[in-house]
Parts: C-alpha cells; sequence; structure tokens
C-alpha cells in the first residue's frame, strides 16, 4: 500500500513540476518567438492562449499541492511509531529533520506560485514572480531526494535541479503547445507552426542539459557501470534511459522533418501526432523515475 501511495505521490510531483516548468518556459520562450513570426491577428490569438498557458499552470500547482500533503501523509506512515501520539511522529518529521524544514519551504513555494499564476493570467508580472520559483520549487524537489545523499552533494542537488528544469522545458512546454497551443483563428497550423519553431530551440538546449545531467546524477549514484545490470536500480534506470532515447530520436525526427512542413494541415497533423508520442512517452518515463525515486540505490 504505501509503496503504490509513495510512487503515486512521485509521480504526481514530477508530473505537475513538469508541467508548471513548462508553462513558464512556455510563456519566457514559445510566446515571444511565436508573436514575432505571426501576423497581428496571430498576435491577438496568442495573448488568449497565454492567458490559457496561465490557468493551465494553476491547474498544475494545484495537483503539485495534492501530492505535496500526499508526501506528508506517505513519510507519516513510513515513521509512525504506535506508542506515540500522531502528532508526535509529525512534529519530528516537522521540526527535527531536514526533511520537514524543506517541506514546509517547499508549501510555501507552492502557495506562492499559485498566486503569481493566477495573477499571470492578468498581469505580467505574474509571470515574473513564478519565475524564480518554479527554480525553487526545482531545487526543494532536489532537495528532498536521492541527491541529498550522495558525495557531492552540492553537485548531486544542482544537477538535480537542473534535470527537472530541463525535463520541464523540454517535455514539458511541448506539452502545453499540444494542450492550449491550438487555435482556429490565425490562419491555423500557422499559430502551432510558430510555436512549434520558436519551441526548438529551447528544446535542443534543454536536451543537452537533460543528458550531460543525467550523466552526473548517474555517476554519484552508481558505484560501477555494471550496477546498469546488476542492481534493481540500475535495471529502472536502464529502462528509464531506454525510453528517453527513443522519446529522443521522435524529437530529432520532428525537428529534421518536421519544422520545414508544419505551416500546412497535413504537416502539422504529422508533427502533431509525433508530439503526442514523445509526450506520451515521457509519462512512461516519469513514472519510472517515480519508482526510481524510492528504490534502493546499490
Amino acid at each position: 500500500m504505501i509503496w503504490v501511495l509513495t510512487t503515486l505521490q512521485q509521480w504526481l510531483l514530477f508530473m505537475g513540476t513538469a508541467l508548471v516548468v513548462g508553462c513558464v518556459a512556455w510563456r519566457i520562450q514559445v510566446l515571444p518567438g511565436a508573436m514575432r513570426a505571426l501576423p497581428a491577428g496571430g498576435v491577438s490569438a496568442m495573448t488568449g492562449i497565454e492567458r490559457r498557458v496561465a490557468r493551465l499552470g494553476l491547474a498544475s500547482t494545484a495537483v503539485l499541492v495534492v501530492a505535496w500533503i500526499l508526501r506528508m501523509v506517505v513519510q507519516v506512515m513510513g515513521f509512525r511509531d504506535p506508542f506515540v501520539s500522531l502528532w508526535d511522529d509529525v512534529s519530528f518529521l516537522l521540526f527535527e529533520i531536514f526533511w520537514g524544514t524543506v517541506w514546509m519551504v517547499q508549501g510555501a513555494v507552492l502557495l506562492l506560485l499559485a498566486v503569481s499564476l493566477w495573477l499571470a493570467g492578468r498581469s505580467r508580472l505574474g509571470w515574473a514572480a513564478a519565475t524564480p520559483l518554479v527554480v525553487a520549487l526545482a531545487v526543494t524537489l532536489a532537495m528532498s531526494g536521492h541527491a541529498m545523499g550522495a558525495d557531492a552533494r552540492t553537485l548531486a542537488v544542482t544537477a538535480d535541479a537542473v534535470h527537472m528544469l530541463a525535463v520541464g522545458s523540454w517535455i514539458g512546454s511541448l506539452a502545453v503547445i499540444l494542450a492550449v497551443g491550438r487555435s482556429a483563428e490565425a490562419g491555423g497550423p500557422a499559430l502551432f507552426a510558430a510555436q512549434i519553431r520558436s519551441f526548438s530551440p529551447m528544446a535542443q538546449v534543454s536536451v543537452a542539459a537533460l543528458i550531460a545531467m543525467g550523466v552526473v546524477l548517474s555517476w554519484t549514484h552508481l558505484h560501477a557501470v555494471s550496477d546498469l545490470w546488476t542492481s534493481s536500480y540500475g535495471r529502472i534506470l536502464s529502462a528509464k534511459v531506454a525510453v528517453v532515447f527513443v522519446i529522443l530520436g521522435l524529437g530529432l525526427w520532428n525537428w529534421r522533418q518536421g519544422l520545414d512542413s508544419c505551416d500546412s494541415e497535413e504537416g502539422a497533423a504529422v508533427v502533431r501526432r509525433r508530439a503526442i508520442w514523445e509526450v506520451s512517452l515521457a509519462v512512461g518515463v516519469i513514472f519510472l523515475t517515480a519508482v526510481l525515486v524510492h528504490s534502493v540505490k546499490p
């Protein structure tokens, strides 16, 4: 029971974080580039999409709040001492160990993030406030996971946070484009094409950061290359990496063949189908990550 709850909680936490990072990255990178490429009618449509992205970010933050609460429930279930009161256990987790401090800080970040994204639907100031908050959220995730148990702790925490931000900027932003970036306004596929082309440079940088930080994290968590097939942790990690390379292949295919053709209805449909596969497989990778983070390291 506790394994199922822990996996569900981590999956929701990572999914929500990837989406909320994707919303902010979309606003920082995709929106400005798309608006420069579109005529006046397209710019008006993008403004409407921006409001929908803010609402999606707010909904993702609500999911994160549920995952945040569930995380305390799972921790209490794991540490529960039947010979003391429930409050004694909760108090110990909150005030006696570092995990509790990080958990409370994370709750404050989520509250501020919810306010910022609510404001983002009405003012650019909301987006400005949300940007450092998603970075802080990624850092709190890293500081409450395996990275804190690494010998090179600072390096591992930094790599973990950057890894999460890269996932959100790549897969999260792509999911945002698929979810709310489609509109019948602004000449049909032109709106989608403008976003995909603006998204592409950020995706390339994110993928490079993802691979680099993944190598660093593997180095800090594994003792030998053979751990990848001789330990349970390593086998899950190997499966995760294998699926990631499939996603990278789909992304490369879309980049090489899709960017020039996504202005047409047929070309946009093909790019969209491949992108849906990218995001769907990424959901599976995030599930494997949720399993991985509470598996015993070799």
